[in-house]
């Protein structure tokens, strides 16, 4: 069983649905140029983002 989350790479905070994380970006970044992409990590692990 994989276990799927979504991250917000502007302030890393991670969702459970990539809609809950598409509403996030609008509501709290929404002048930001946002790029969406799939990492395949392990998310036990303590996950590295870029601002």
């Amino acid at each position: 069983m994989t276990k799927r989350h979504h991250r917000c790479n502007l302030c890393g905070k991670d969702f459970d649905t990539g809609d809950k994380l598409k509403t996030h970006v609008e509501k709290r970044h929404p002048k930001e140029d946002v790029r969406w992409w799939v990492v395949a990590e392990n998310p036990e692990k303590d996950l590295k983002f870029s601002r």
